[in-house]
């Protein structure tokens, strides 16, 4: 299985078996691919070689039935390889694959399968999806069985079902997609298409995370190059995955430059992504987009009017890359367009024209201008009276 491109590729190693086989699992403390036979023998432990795809009839397992055979396989952190029958059935078998030997798990809830992981490293447990869509967590050490969330039957069948430090994946029968599992809901997300099959099934180590590359960009600007303080301005950003896988949990930052605490922001995907709807300051966000979605915020900033210098503004998207659980790999294909910067600088404003002043008299000039102003009137008068 290849992450390089989106359609994935499976591609065949060797050529086929003459022994039927499958519940595969990766065994870390060993480096071995380990099965069980399917056509006959149930019981008996294959190993197959990850060059050639040779298989090698290990031997019978003491305390392993013979039938019903095994579909469902897995193998821990440690090293035990769990197997699970086919069917409805209420039982796992852990499997020590040196001494050969088989411990019965009596599970309190039964549920037909078509594989199981070992999810989370060391720490973690054993997880299954089954054909309706179920995810359960299964304790190995009690047996008990526990639904988390509802079934989604998003991709049908998940035949191929992988355990890492990061989560869960599974890869569909019916060729709709390669899925991440989340472990609180059991909502399947698609992050990519692989090719379907009929007797899906595969194997991967526990102790790793399982990272899909995708291109992040982010562009930004206000539509303008100056500012004026005391006013609003107005940025959109874009944030576009390029593929070729989706984008989970991927941050976007934009921190309000200094001197400025007043701000408010929205955001919108287009289909195949998510982001939080609106928030107050800077954006701190969280987005999932799948290849070619966008997600655009709209962020508006409060300017004092004491603000001087440049307004320079920076905003960031980045892969979860400081999570355990980052499906993605950090840095990104072309970590160059990952960052958005706008500047502007102060607006020129026009200089405000002078008053023009009012002529002012001096004392001498209103001593000559009084009597005259008291003979125009005495001449207005006597102007009336001839009337």
């Amino acid at each position: 299985m290849s992450t390089d491109t989106n359609p994935m590729v499976f591609t065949g190693i060797g050529g086929a078996s003459a022994v039927s086989y499958n519940a595969l699992g990766y065994s870390p403390t060993d480096g071995q691919i380990y099965a069980m036979r399917t056509d006959a023998n149930g019981n008996n432990l294959l190993s197959v070689n990850q060059s050639t795809g040779a298989v090698t009839v290990v031997g019978a397992v003491t305390g392993l039935p013979a039938s019903p055979a095994y579909n469902s396989g897995t193998v821990g952190s440690d090293g035990t390889y769990y197997v699970k029958p086919f069917g409805n059935t209420s039982v796992i078998y852990a499997i020590d694959t040196s001494a050969l030997t088989a411990t019965t798990i009596t599970l309190d809830t039964a549920f037909t399968a078509s594989d199981i992981a070992w999810v989370g490293g060391a720490s973690g447990g054993l997880y299954s999806v089954s054909d309706a869509g179920q995810l359960y967590a299964i304790d190995v050490g009690t047996g008990a069985v526990s639904a988390m969330g509802t079934p989604d039957g998003t991709g049908g069948v998940l035949g191929a079902q992988f355990g890492a430090t990061n989560g869960m994946f599974g890869s569909a029968n019916n060729g709709s997609g390669f899925y991440q599992i989340n472990l609180l809901t059991g909502v399947k997300t698609l992050i990519a298409g692989s090719p379907g099959s009929g007797t899906n099934d595969g194997a991967n180590c526990p102790n790793a995370p399982i990272r899909f590359p995708a291109d992040l960009s982010i562009t930004k600007t206000n539509g303008q190059t100056t500012y004026v303080p005391g006013t609003n301005v107005v940025y959109t950003i874009t944030v576009r995955n390029n593929g070729p896988f989706t984008a989970v949990g991927a941050k976007v930052t934009d921190v309000l430059p200094s001197g400025i605490s007043t701000a408010n922001w929205s955001c919108s995907a287009s289909a195949g992504g998510s982001c939080t709807a609106s928030g107050a300051g800077g954006i701190d966000d969280t987005i999932n987009l799948a290849v070619n979605a966008t997600a655009t915020y709209t962020l508006t900033m409060a300017i004092p009017a004491s603000f001087t210098g440049n307004l320079v503004n920076t905003a960031t998207v980045e892969a979860d890359g400081s999570s355990a659980s980052a499906v993605n790999t950090n840095p990104d294909p072309d970590p160059s367009n990952d960052t958005a910067t706008d500047t502007d600088t102060p607006a020129t404003v026009p200089p405000v024209a002078a008053p023009t002043p009012v002529p002012t008299m001096t004392a001498l000039g209103l001593l000559v201008l009084s009597p005259l102003m008291g003979l125009a009137g005495l001449m207005a008068m006597s102007r009336r009276r001839k009337v």
